[in-house]
């Protein structure tokens, strides 16, 4: 067992609550002197967080404001001025060709040639009864007009017999109408028969006429129709437009027997081409006969310049869009009719388009953004971007009074922060 000291048991006796207080009241103040000089003094630490941090240095280029281009861009079908496919228009075997893919023919040229044998010999035999016919008649041509049958030579001559007979029974009838009578009776008679047999051969000649009329018109139908036949087999690009015609296809070689109607040739006039497109309704206001397109085609580096030519009246109700044409030339044939094509069609010009450089746009998950420095802080504008033009890209949503932005927006911008145009 420890001793205890009696001093100090009576020591703490006679002042332990004195002692107690003592000590409480130094405690207090040794932590007072710690704290109070404490809370006198800033802490280094909390100074620097509190301090504001250095302005950003950025770059201004001025808001380019002037007119801009508006279009619509659709898709179409390339189409030549006219398409058509040449077929046989008689039966018979292939003796010539004279085109071939990629040929350029004239209208009215000559594609290929069937055997013309039998076609020959049809339009001779055909002359030869026609001629038949106007023998007939006496006379060496079709009359165009309608016809004086008394100018034909077989009712000419009827008519004279008929006059003659005539003459011959009023003298006669004189002869006989004597007292007494000159001729008998039976002679006035026969000679009053020939008359009338005389008469009624004029009316028998009219009608062989005109039945003879109408069978040298038949006649002649024949020979044109026989010659119709000779001249189809000679296969030719339409006549009936001054085009020049390109062969798209060519499905017929020497020596092959056609039919009526088998396809030749598809023969394509491409030196206009016309742009099939459709254009939804809600653009029904932009689009206007006349305006100015550009066509685009993949593989050719240059756009093509066209008009819009033509515009339907309607809207497609399965659709809910109508269809517009467009024309351009092509005489070197670079438009390839069946192609695919953009169309870039002119709609208005805005005079106060807004661009600004390419490098002053940010974009970050799909947002594009540009900024400005306003009252020394940086403000972030969110944007829509077009086309780049000339090193510049035009953008909507830029608010009004934004005169300059960033030009190249430092990594880590945002919006607030102290920035300062260098």
């Amino acid at each position: 067992m420890r001793r205890i000291d009696s001093r100090g048991i009576g020591a703490w006796t006679r002042g332990g609550r004195v002692a107690g207080r003592r000590f409480v009241v130094v405690l207090l103040a040794a932590w007072a002197g710690a704290v109070l000089p404490a809370c006198g003094k800033p802490n280094p630490s909390a100074a620097q967080q509190r301090q504001a941090p250095a302005p950003i240095e950025v770059k201004l280029t001025p808001v380019v404001v002037r007119p801009a281009e508006r279009f619509v861009e659709v898709t179409g079908t390339l189409y030549g001025e006219e398409e058509v496919t040449i077929a046989a228009e008689v039966p018979g075997r292939i003796v010539g060709v004279h085109a071939d893919l990629g040929d350029v023919v004239p209208h009215g040229a000559v594609l290929a040639q069937i055997d013309p044998t039998d076609y020959a010999l049809a339009v001779e035999e055909a002359r030869a009864a026609l001629l038949a016919a106007l023998a007939r008649l006496g006379l060496s041509e079709v009359p165009r007009d309608e016809v004086d049958l008394s100018t034909l030579p077989v009712v000419a001559r009827a008519e004279a017999q008929a006059a003659n007979a005539a003459a011959r029974l009023d003298r006669a009838r004189r002869l006989y109408d004597r007292t007494p009578p000159l001729i008998s009776e039976q002679d006035f008679a026969d000679i009053q028969t020939q008359s009338e047999v005389a008469r009624a051969e004029v009316e028998s000649e009219r009608l062989n006429a005109r039945s003879l009329l109408a069978e040298t018109r038949v006649r002649q139908s024949a020979l044109a129709r026989a010659q119709q036949g000779l001249d189809d087999t000679r296969v030719v690009a339409p006549r009936e437009r001054d085009l020049r015609y390109r062969v798209a296809a060519k499905q017929v070689s020497v020596g092959e027997v056609v039919s009526e109607g088998t396809p030749l040739f598809r023969l394509v006039a491409s030196d206009r081409v016309e742009v099939r497109a459709q254009v939804p309704e809600r653009l029904a206001g932009e689009a206007a006969i006349g305006a100015n397109v550009l066509l685009f085609v993949d593989g050719i580096p240059e756009p093509f310049e066209a008009q819009l030519a033509r515009v339907a009246p309607a809207v497609d109700v399965a659709t809910r869009s109508f269809e517009i044409e467009i024309e351009a030339n092509n005489p070197d044939g670079a438009l390839k009719p069946g192609g695919f094509v953009r169309a870039r069609l002119h709609t208005r010009t805005d005079p106060n388009a807004v661009f600004v450089p390419a490098s002053a746009v940010a974009q970050f998950a799909g947002v594009s953004r540009v900024f400005s420095v306003r009252e020394g802080k940086v403000a972030e504008h969110r944007v829509a971007v077009g086309a780049p033009r000339d090193g510049l890209v035009e953008v909507t949503g830029l608010p009004a009074g934004v005169e300059a932005v960033v030009a190249e927006p430092p990594r880590g911008i945002v919006a607030g922060a102290p920035a300062q145009a260098r």
